[in-house]
């Protein structure tokens, strides 16, 4: 994705990567959470779900050559 700036063009992120990376930063805050000797709940965790949803969309395959 490109845009411009002063007439100058720059590269701009993908949508998609900036939602990994906020996402990944939620799920390693929500293991940072868990007290000492608890357990991971794969089930209760909104930041995996979302993950796995982002992983799933068909704009995050690429396009179809």
């Amino acid at each position: 994705m490109r845009g411009q700036r002063f007439g100058r063009k720059i590269k701009l992120p993908s949508t998609l990567a900036i939602k990994h990376q906020v996402l990944t930063m939620m799920f390693e805050d929500e293991i940072r959470a868990i007290p000492p000797g608890g357990a991971f709940n794969e089930d209760k965790s909104p930041a995996l779900a979302m993950l796995k949803r982002l992983r799933r969309s068909p704009l995050a395959r690429g396009p179809d050559l």
